[in-house]
């Protein structure tokens, strides 16, 4: 919601400067998000008239001319405008004025132009920021005074940008926001005379409401012979002031309304309906309707729509029809101002993918009361810009007048929700500024009546927050709060199991949660499980609740198979929760377990080759690591092993710290088996005790060097038993000095090694020293010393 300074100033007198405005307003719950002064004449352009013009001595199309600024004596200036003619009055920026542009602040020097000094420069509208007109020198009233500050002549304006809660739409209007300030002031707020001239034509049939539950009033009336054209000056300047282009008088007058008073209406060209007359109904199903934004809807039977005698011409609350609207040919009128149920309004626009200044106040809920008035305003607004007579009486069509909240208040109960001393007269006084009536005050509390415009107030503690906000929430006092330490959050057990649950999240990783109650064969999905190791319940509710879960993987398949039958391929899913065996030698009665799984696309938002990359037995392993990375875990390791829940040769044991924490790999065909996915499935079961006990150590900031880097590559022949893990454990325990990082980049193996039961590999070596720049033969130094370590203890042979 955009609100202009000026035009909120036609209601409330704002008698502060603009930050203590945006304080105020953000202070009582209007939050301010931004703020943009428009049209304002940078100080030091003052009113001038143009003495003498001369033609200047080096160039064809500037002058030199003498100017009267109000000064003892007049300035000299070099100008460029062809208007600049003697007896013009000018506003002309003075030495050390500065104007304000995108590029950058530019300020008005003393200075030479082709040879002949300058003492300021004249101004045309476009300089000034006040139009685009940059054709000549802005001309002014030749009765001015001389000197006068022209920023007192065009005192500009300023967008104020606020946020406005849900619960609040009596905020999204001029007056809704005037009614909080002249509060938050302390100064009256009034809207401007409304006189509507008197027509008693009677109109029969002029409005239908056939959805009365949909449609709670519709208000119409008839204006004839109006002329359609361009607005006048003021009306445009308000609509722009707050962003809105102008598009006709008419037209303009329905937005200018809906700023002002909150409440959207329409005008249909009455030429243009059949029958001359409207109905509010029920759209039939199938029926279709072309918006104003040239969309064409196809409409069924929840939709409500404002109709003519035979098909519809808008959509109710939302937008109006392609052909209902007002053109330059318009002559007669018939003016809309309606009380749509808001919930109907909302879900028309999200289904119909519609949204309008309209449909966005409809959503949430306008004055039943406003309705009226802001016909009459639009009425008056109307016949004063575009003429015409009014031609019919008000048509007033609605289910009654909704009853009004009364709600009881103790001044005492304010207090004590607040949190502050507030007299019984201020608390009253608050809610009568805000519009409320209040009734049968006493020494103990009143009775407040909510309008109808404040559809938030429904109970004591919503008369509280008024109070709160109004009478200042910098004003509630602090008072301490007493907190006793009963112990560290490192001894607290769930804040473990929290923290790892995050760890997987930042990983990429989506939660599931399963029931700890399962059926027999789910449980029995996880292999290292026999009959006679689960845990059944006497009285379980149903066979598919039977046992207690041994582990995560049974339920966890039932779930990847859930998402892969309805075409979710790419997963990336984990639990951490508790699990129970009935097995003490196998595992303990009760313990936690992580389950992690992956399969599908790598990258399916990608495109080309990269859209091919699916899942492998490495993105888990490095899911793995870097979850160890983030708990600060050191010491694992990971040892190929043989699992019956997972492929041969596709499954590896997980150590960390000497302890076995658990398996992953990727799983058994037959686990799969039936699955409409030509993707592999790979899952992970480890032991939360053993990751949470491990020792995390601490991490401590390495600054990063700032000498350069220089690499080695070392390739060798080893034995084909010979583990990458092995290798990289081996040059971390030689400690080579300056060594930052160790690659393996190739292995390779042919007929001729295969048949040595042999492997190539190669490995690039990084030195790096933090406080110097190594030398080559420091490098090869180290590196030598490393070759011949490899060579000699583990047995390889160097190439």
């Amino acid at each position: 919601m955009d609100i202009s300074r000026n035009w909120l100033a036609q209601y409330v007198a704002i008698d502060c400067d603009i930050p203590t405005l945006c304080d105020k307003l953000t202070m009582a719950g209007i939050e301010v998000e931004a703020v943009e002064s428009a049209g304002t004449v940078p100080a030091g352009v003052v009113v001038g008239r143009i003495l003498e013009r001369k033609p200047h001595p080096d160039s064809d199309h500037m002058s030199v001319c003498r100017v009267d600024v109000g000064q003892s004596e007049p300035i000299q200036i070099v100008c460029g405008a062809p208007n600049c003619d003697a007896g013009n009055v000018v506003p002309v920026a003075t030495i050390g004025t500065v104007f304000h542009t995108p590029e950058g602040d530019f300020k008005i020097k003393k200075s030479k132009l082709r040879g002949v000094e300058s003492m300021g420069m004249m101004c045309s509208e476009k300089e000034l920021g006040l139009s685009d007109n940059h054709e000549g020198l802005m001309i002014l009233d030749s009765s001015l005074k001389l000197g006068t500050p022209v920023e007192t002549l065009f005192p500009g304006d300023t967008r104020i940008e606020v946020e406005v809660t849900p619960n609040r739409p009596d905020w999204l209007s001029m007056w809704g926001v005037a009614r909080d300030v002249s509060c938050l002031l302390d100064t009256p707020a009034k809207l401007p005379e409304i006189t509507v001239p008197e027509c008693d034509i009677p109109a029969p049939g002029l409005v239908t409401v056939e959805a009365p539950d949909l449609c709670r009033r519709y208000i119409g009336r008839v204006i004839r012979n109006v002329k359609v054209g361009p607005s006048p000056k003021w009306l445009v300047e308000r609509l722009e002031s707050i962003g809105l282009r102008s598009i006709n008088n008419v037209v303009d007058v329905t937005n200018f309304v809906l700023m002002e008073l909150g409440q959207p209406l329409h005008a249909f060209d009455l030429d243009k309906l059949e029958g001359k007359r409207v109905v509010a109904r029920r759209a039939k199903p199938g029926e279709e309707i072309t918006t104003l934004d040239g969309k064409t809807l196809t409409l069924q039977e929840r939709h409500l729509v404002i109709a003519d005698a035979v098909k519809p011409m808008a959509l109710a609350g939302v937008m109006g029809g392609e052909y209902s609207g007002v053109t330059e040919a318009t002559t007669d009128v018939l003016l809309e101002s309606a009380v749509f149920f808001p919930s109907n309004i909302r879900a028309t626009s999200r289904e119909l993918g519609i949204s309008s200044d309209s449909s966005y106040r409809y959503e949430r809920g306008v004055d039943y009361d406003m309705a009226s008035l802001a016909s009459d305003r639009a009425v008056q607004l109307i016949l004063a810009t575009a003429g015409g007579e009014l031609a019919s009486e008000k048509v007033d069509v609605n289910s009654g007048r909704p009853a009004e909240k009364v709600i009881p208040c103790r001044f005492d109960r304010i207090r004590s929700l607040i949190g502050a001393e507030v007299s019984n007269e201020r608390i009253a006084d608050i809610f009568r500024k805000l519009h409320l009536k209040v009734d049968d005050v006493t020494s103990g509390g009143c009775t407040v009546t909510a309008p109808l415009f404040r559809l938030d107030l429904e109970r004591e503690a919503d008369l509280a927050e008024e109070v709160a906000r109004i009478n200042g929430l910098d004003r509630i006092p602090e008072i301490p709060v007493a907190a006793k330490m009963c112990g560290s959050i490192r001894e607290d057990a769930y804040q473990a199991l929290q923290t790892l649950r995050d760890r997987v999240i930042d990983l990429g990783f989506y939660e599931c949660m399963h029931y700890s109650m399962v059926n027999v064969n789910s449980a029995l999905a996880d292999r290292r499980f026999r009959r006679e190791d689960l845990i059944e319940l006497k009285n379980p509710l149903s066979l598919e609740l039977a046992v207690l879960r041994p582990g995560l993987l049974g339920e966890m398949l039932g779930t990847i198979e859930r998402n892969i039958s309805r075409r979710n391929l790419n997963l990336r899913l984990f639990e951490v929760g508790k699990v129970f065996c009935g097995n003490a030698e196998l595992f303990p009665e009760e313990r936690f377990e992580l389950c992690m799984a992956l399969s599908g696309l790598r990258q399916p938002e990608r495109y080309s080759a990269e859209l091919k990359e699916e899942y492998d037995f490495y993105d888990l392993k490095g899911a793995l690591e870097s979850l160890f990375e983030l708990a600060n875990v050191k010491r694992y390791k990971f040892v190929a092993a043989d699992d019956a829940r997972f492929r041969p040769g596709r499954a590896a044991e997980v150590w960390i710290e000497g302890k076995k924490a658990g398996h992953f790999g990727e799983l058994a065909a037959d686990l799969t088996r039936g699955w409409r996915t030509s993707y592999p499935v790979f899952a992970a079961q480890l032991d939360v005790e053993v990751i949470v006990n491990a020792d995390h150590g601490r991490s401590y900031y390495v600054p990063f060097s700032l000498f350069p880097a220089t690499s080695r590559d070392v390739a060798f022949v080893a034995d084909e038993k010979l583990e990458h893990g092995a290798i990289l454990e081996f040059i971390r325990r030689s400690k080579p000095a300056d060594l930052e990082s160790v690659r393996l980049f190739d292995i390779f193996v042919d007929d001729k090694l295969k048949a040595e039961h042999k492997k190539s590999m190669a490995y690039q070596l990084t030195f790096r020293n933090a406080e110097r720049t190594l030398t080559d033969a420091e490098v090869n130094s180290r590196f030598e010393k490393l070759r011949e370590k490899l060579a000699k203890e583990l047995k390889v042979e160097l190439r």
